[in-house]
């Protein structure tokens, strides 16, 4: 039997268990009291009746019911009920009878009795005390037979119920058992129509997200492999032929400059994964202050001017005049990427639009080519660190470092795209970043 239905017997057990309890105590208390004042009030009604027979000098039919008539010091019987009225006579007199209450015989039995003060004296009835006891027993017994009964009908019902909701559960430990092994082609799918159903849903998302990354981790290992393999390779052969001796003087210095590159290329995507793992990190605090977003933008495009001439693209630019509050050298990093990535899928000829837009207060900055575009289903994984794109060449670290520093200064960032048709890069500056400039 599966842990949590054992539990859920347990605890049915112990609810039962204190159901009962209260049950217990409550018709000890409030029934027993409940039952005691109707056992009065009969009396009461049976002293009336009697009271109303000896005025009207009629004979009490009543035999269920045993009463006396005390006047002064005289007592009286005034029925014969079932339990003899000597005993009463011989202990009444010893008694000071209030208006309701238990009496004891002389033979220790104890009697219910009402006393009714009437012109002719005081009429008390009695009744044996036993039918109270009796009812609480029967109270007693109906109670345990309903808890042996719900104990005996719950346990296979509660066994039921739990495998019902326990087999989900497994099933979904037995997945993620799998996905925790690298298997992530799962079967997740739960029907319950509840938060069991929620999870199964969320754990199958999160099997294709980590297959994806997963897929990526691996591409992104085989590209520093290569990226770093391709310089690796030619900085060795470079040295050895400087070191064998098989070349002149003057090709010397150009596989000295050439060996050089490579080991620049090299530090560069070292010094870009250190970066990015940083930022990633939070190590890197900003250095924010007012900065005139037109003069960086200019700036960021006067870099790429030979680019831009030997492809022959135009460049629109339409930005607003304004001071936003961001950190310089990163927010530099962004728009020099983002740049680079327009002129880099640019093709010859054509234009790149680098503009802003007002979105709700905020201040969105685009940049936009008309080159080759990205397909929608590529668009998620371009700011993923693991992802590189056939087309761009490196190892494909620059966006993901762009995604981190446009996070830690909470601005908004995306994509949007087509194939054939451009790519349009973008971030939102938040209002409260954004000082209008007196022009």
């Amino acid at each position: 039997m599966e842990k949590i239905t054992i539990k859920l017997i347990k605890y049915f057990m112990l609810i039962n268990i204190f159901i009962l309890a209260i049950s217990l105590i409550s018709s000890s208390i409030f029934l027993y009291k409940f039952y005691l004042e109707q056992q009065y009030n009969s009396l009461q009604s049976s002293a009336e009746n009697v009271y109303n027979s000896l005025i009207t000098d009629k004979q009490i039919t009543d035999t269920d019911i045993s009463g006396i008539l005390i006047n002064g010091n005289t007592i009286t019987p005034l029925t014969h009920g079932k339990m003899g009225m000597m005993p009463f006579l011989r202990s009444a007199s010893e008694n000071n009878f209030k208006t309701k209450g238990v009496f004891q015989n002389g033979m220790g039995a104890e009697f219910l009795y009402y006393k009714l003060q009437t012109d002719l004296g005081d009429i008390v009835v009695f009744q044996n005390n036993k039918y109270s006891s009796d009812y609480l027993r029967v109270i007693y017994i109906i109670l345990f037979f309903i808890f042996i009964s719900a104990v005996l009908l719950s346990i296979p019902l509660i066994s039921y119920v739990g495998k019902k909701f326990t087999r989900p559960i497994l099933k979904l430990q037995k997945v993620a058992s799998s996905i925790s092994k690298g298997d992530f082609d799962v079967d997740c799918i739960v029907n319950t129509n509840d938060e069991i159903e929620t999870l199964s849903e969320n754990l199958s998302q999160m099997a294709v997200s980590l297959k994806k990354k997963y897929q990526l981790q691996r591409d992104f290992i085989a590209n520093v492999s290569h990226d770093f393999k391709t310089p690796l390779s030619v900085i060795r052969s470079y040295s050895e032929a400087v070191s064998d001796g098989i070349i002149d003087e003057k090709n010397t210095k150009k596989y000295a400059y050439e060996i050089i590159k490579e080991v620049d290329r090299l530090n560069s995507l070292v010094m870009d994964l250190l970066q990015l793992s940083k930022l990633q990190d939070g190590a890197y605090s900003l250095s924010k202050e007012f900065i005139n977003l037109s003069d960086l933008v200019s700036e960021c495009v006067n870099q790429f001017t030979p680019i831009i001439s030997k492809k022959n693209i135009s460049t629109d630019i339409s930005v607003k005049h304004v001071e936003i509050y961001a950190d310089r050298k990163y927010l530099q990093r962004v728009l020099y990427n983002f740049i680079d990535n327009a002129l880099k899928f640019s093709l010859e000829n054509s234009k790149i639009e680098i503009y802003t837009t007002v979105i709700n207060d905020s201040l969105k900055l685009s940049v936009k080519d008309y080159g080759i575009g990205i397909e929608q289903h590529l668009l998620e994984d371009i700011w993923d660190k693991y992802y590189k794109n056939s087309q761009s060449g490196g190892m494909g670290l620059g966006l993901p470092i762009c995604r981190e520093i446009l996070k830690i200064h909470d601005f908004e960032y995306g994509a949007k795209s087509s194939a054939n048709e451009g790519t349009e890069f973008y971030f939102i500056i938040p209002k409260y970043n954004i000082r209008t400039l007196n022009i």
